[in-house]
């Protein structure tokens, strides 16, 4: 695959925004895609993970939203990106390794749902998109974070497809958990993340939605590409 090299003005970033549920293969294709434009790639992701993370450490209370933001405003979180990957930094501490586990999962989602923390962590997702081209993906990259984003694409797939793909990725890692027990996750994730107040995961209205359960990351790769190079042309020119 050959990389798009597209003539930009200066502080004229793109970005390009990638939606959808767990398992559609949004950080997969993200990397492939960022690699292949040249672009940094973000894991929005990462960013609650890391909010995740500090629940956890200084066990804050969930039930306490202002304890979480304050611990926030005084403990900055950064991501930077080398190779296609992203390291995830806590106050100066690199803690991409912890924030995988499944109790800072469960804390990440908790404070996803919260408005304070959601308005700190987008706007630092803001600021990121701000200093360079981005390929970010997420759940609301293209309906809050970046409405205006260069290119908004939903990935989706049918619900066994995506159990089939997080559990291959869990099996890497050493769960022990079941195929069961990992399509009931991802259900109960989708009821969540469609059902919020904030930010509900749904395709933005100009979003362009690709179904991957049945494509390889390259197919999906060479799709995307194929329409960014249209639309990056036409304002090129």
């Amino acid at each position: 695959m050959s990389a798009v090299k597209q003539p930009r003005q200066p502080g004229s970033q793109v970005v390009i925004a990638i939606d959808g549920p767990a398992g559609a293969g949004k950080s997969t294709v993200a990397r492939r895609l960022a690699e292949v434009l040249g672009y940094d790639y973000v894991d929005s992701g990462a960013m609650y993970r890391a909010a995740g993370w500090l629940v956890q450490t200084y066990a804050l209370p969930l039930e306490s939203p202002a304890a979480i933001i304050a611990c926030l405003e005084q403990t900055p979180i950064t991501l930077t990106c080398s190779a296609g990957k992203t390291a995830i930094w806590v106050g100066g501490q690199c803690v991409t390794a912890q924030v995988r586990g499944e109790a800072i999962s469960r804390a990440a989602s908790a404070v996803a749902t919260m408005p304070g923390v959601r308005q700190a962590l987008t706007a630092q997702l803001r600021h990121m998109g701000a200093q360079t081209s981005v390929v970010m993906e997420g759940r609301d990259i293209g309906t809050v974070v970046f409405p205006d984003a260069t290119m908004k694409f939903f990935l989706d797939a049918s619900p066994a497809q995506r159990g089939q793909r997080r559990f291959q990725e869990l099996q890497h890692t050493g769960s022990t958990a079941t195929l069961e027990q990992v399509v009931e996750a991802i259900a109960a994730r989708d009821r969540q993340d469609r059902s919020r107040a904030i930010a509900p995961l749904v395709p933005a209205a100009d979003a362009q939605t690709i179904d991957t359960t049945d494509l390889t990351v390259d197919e999906v790769v060479q799709t995307m590409l194929s329409e960014i190079r249209r639309v990056l042309s036409g304002e090129g020119g």
